[in-house]
This record gives C-alpha cells, structure tokens and sequence, in this order.
C-alpha cells in the first residue's frame, strides 16, 4: 500500500494537484495541515488529514490516529508538540497512544528517523522549504514488516532521501 503525504503547502493547489496527479498509485493521500485550504477542496482531491496552526485551517481534527496494514499511525501537524525544538514530547504522545508511525509537518523541513519502534516522517513543504532547499513531499510504501520512505521533490518527483525500516506488524487482539 502506498500513502501520499504533504504539509504546509499554505493555498498553493497547483503543487498538490501535481503530486497528485503523478502519483495515482497512492491509495491514501494525506494533508499534515497549514494547507489553507478549505475541507470541500481537500475532500474533492480524496485528501484528509489534520488542521494546521493557520486560522484558515479546514475542519479536521489536531491530529488523528488510524491503523493501516497493521500498523497504528498517529497523524498531526505538530505545532502542538514542539516540533521544532525536538521530537520528545510527539515521542511521548506517539508511546502513550501505542502508534508506530508517526507523519507530522510544521517545520517546513523533511526528516526521516526512528527512534526505538517508532518510525517518524515530516515530508517538509510543498511551498516554503526550510534547510534543505526545495519544495518535498512523501511517499511511504508499507508492506508487513517494513516501511519505505521516499523523499520527492515537487518540481519533477526525483527521489530527495530514501530509507527503509524494519517494523513489526501490529498483533490484533
């Protein structure tokens, strides 16, 4: 299964109807806030997702936790967890909810790490990169004991960063 991630694309519709348009293949399509961009239009791409930390946020959740191909993933923008001077108080939230993935935006900066079980992925922007230059967004690929993330970039989807983790499947009770 394949997830199309993106955040803080702040109104620009044309890059995300781009990477939408180059990525059919992708089954759930994901928008980790300050997209500004109003529930009907994200709703009309098959997008959901998060609010942001922008007032022009559309009317979904702070974050959101759902299972996926046996995995739990928690999804926020990550203001609320202070994103920007580390990742312990998200950790800790991600620990107590029992997620092993964790997608989250705000930074405007990608970033792939794990820490112990629990995978982290920020896709960085669409519109405003930080640090390391373009425009990014993700592609995760899960099968039952692993995780692929691709880094892309906006302007032509060439692979940024790519890495593969090993994780385990939930067990359902």
């Amino acid at each position: 299964m394949i997830l199309l991630l993106f955040s803080d694309n702040h109104r620009d519709t044309i890059s995300v109807d781009t990477i939408i348009a180059r990525h059919p293949e992708a089954e759930l399509r994901v928008s980790l806030g300050d997209s500004e961009l109003s529930e009907s239009a994200l709703t009309a791409r098959d997008v959901f997702g998060v609010r942001g930390n922008y007032p022009f946020e559309p009317d979904f959740p702070a974050d959101l936790i759902f299972e996926w191909q046996g995995h739990r993933a928690l999804l926020t923008h990550g203001h609320l967890f202070s994103v920007k001077t580390g990742l312990y108080s998200l950790n800790c939230h991600a620990k107590e909810s029992e997620c092993d993935l964790v997608f989250f935006g705000h930074t405007h900066q990608w970033m792939v790490e794990k820490e112990e079980t629990i995978v982290f992925v920020n896709p960085g922007s669409t519109t405003h990169p930080k640090g390391r230059g373009e425009p990014t967004y993700a592609l995760i690929h899960l099968v039952p004991d692993s995780i692929r993330v691709d880094i892309r970039a906006v302007s032509d989807g060439r692979p940024v960063h790519q890495a593969v983790f090993q994780i385990r499947t939930r067990r359902r009770e």
